[in-house]
């Protein structure tokens, strides 16, 4: 009996522990739901703002040197000196190399006393002219012999000047000598050593080594003759450029040429930027990437952030008017200030944009909407567009 009555309390007892347990998690489940367990998400959005907008086009080029010089002997000899190092910034008019100079100083002694020969012949020839020419009318002396003694002192005055001309030859190969930068700017190696014989001269003239002014700098490009039909090389339409190394469009210059014709090639017109250079940080022969300002235009902006990829489209998700969200694709524009994306079509200033927690939404999901405070952060460099 005993056996029997603890049966029939398991037996009834089972069921009524069920009941108990669902009860107690309905309960709980009630509870949760009044505390916001089954509350819509919140979900911040924006919306998109109009803006003026600076407006450009892009372009890829290459720094070149404002001014280049291969530095070259004027006078064969052999190089005595090299007075700088590799890489220096010299300035106009320093010494870079000196010739020996013996052989200079020997030419302008000869031509120093061929100077003095000829003046002592000139003084000589003049007296005897004047001499005679003063006893002429007495026909002490045939007037043959008066025209003679002048040509002799008008040939010895024509060999003085050609003296005078020898010695500041000497004089200025003797500077030759003192080989000078003709420019300031930054200068290559030495391509030849002290102790080699140089030639001189314009042609065949041993190269030396070249100098390069980087402050300021050019940028050189090539675009469509389209884009170049509203600059010209008197407009000084600002630019911005950008090392392959930097993130920001941060130096600023102006477009101070555009060449004369359109290269039939390629179909593309050069242009030419000018930039400040004094941390010399630009090297000739740099790539960089260049902005060519257009002007101002007004646009919608949103923040980068809100735009997602629906496969090779790109859309922000909106949310409509009874709190459910929407995927929207957008044409897109360029980047504003690294920050903003411009968008061409597909927005109005009216949609709710939404910003936060776009891994987690979907569309057609109703959530709860939290306004954020969007504004365009005003530039403070220079270079108002990035």
């Amino acid at each position: 009996m005993k056996k029997r009555s603890k049966l029939i309390q398991i037996v009834f007892g089972v069921p009524l522990l069920a009941v108990l347990v669902f009860a107690i998690h309905s309960c709980s489940d009630s509870k949760a739901a009044e505390h916001g367990g089954n509350a819509l998400m919140a979900t911040p959005f924006v919306h998109p703002v109009q803006n003026s907008v600076d407006d450009w086009d892009e372009y890829i080029g290459r720094f070149a040197a404002s001014e280049r010089v291969e530095v070259r002997s004027r006078v064969n000899g052999y190089i005595e000196s090299v007075n700088f190092k590799d890489g220096d910034i010299v300035k106009k008019g320093q010494v870079l190399f000196v010739i020996d100079q013996r052989p200079f100083y020997i030419e302008l002694k000869q031509a120093e006393a061929e100077k003095l020969r000829a003046e002592a012949d000139l003084n000589r020839t003049t007296s005897d002219y004047n001499r005679i020419e003063s006893v002429k009318d007495s026909r002490a002396v045939s007037l043959e012999e008066v025209e003679q003694r002048k040509q002799i002192a008008k040939s010895s005055e024509a060999q003085l000047m050609a003296a005078n001309a020898r010695l500041e030859q000497a004089k200025l190969n003797l500077s030759y000598t003192e080989i000078k930068a003709p420019i300031s700017g930054k200068i290559s190696d030495d391509f030849i050593d002290a102790g080699n014989y140089v030639t001189g001269g314009v042609a065949n003239a041993t190269p030396l080594t070249t100098i390069v002014k980087i402050n300021p700098i050019h940028f050189y490009f090539e675009g469509s003759e389209n884009d170049f039909v509203n600059y010209n090389s008197n407009s000084n339409t600002p630019v911005a450029v950008k090392l392959s190394t930097e993130g920001e469009y941060s130096r600023a210059g102006v477009l101070d040429f555009v060449d004369n014709e359109v290269n039939r090639n390629t179909g593309t017109i050069r242009g030419r930027a000018v930039f400040d250079n004094e941390d010399l940080k630009i090297e000739s022969g740099m790539f960089g990437r260049l902005r060519l300002m257009k002007g101002n235009s007004s646009a919608i902006l949103i923040p980068e952030e809100a735009i997602s990829s629906n496969q090779s489209n790109k859309v922000v998700y909106v949310i409509a008017e009874d709190s459910t969200v929407h995927a929207k694709p957008i044409k897109l524009g360029k980047l504003f200030k690294m920050k903003y994306r411009i968008v061409k079509e597909g927005l109005t200033l009216d949609d709710k944009i939404v910003t936060g927690n776009l891994l987690k939404i979907r569309p057609g999901m109703k959530v709860a909407p939290s306004e954020d405070n969007f504004k365009i952060q005003q530039n403070t460099k220079s270079v108002a567009y990035k």
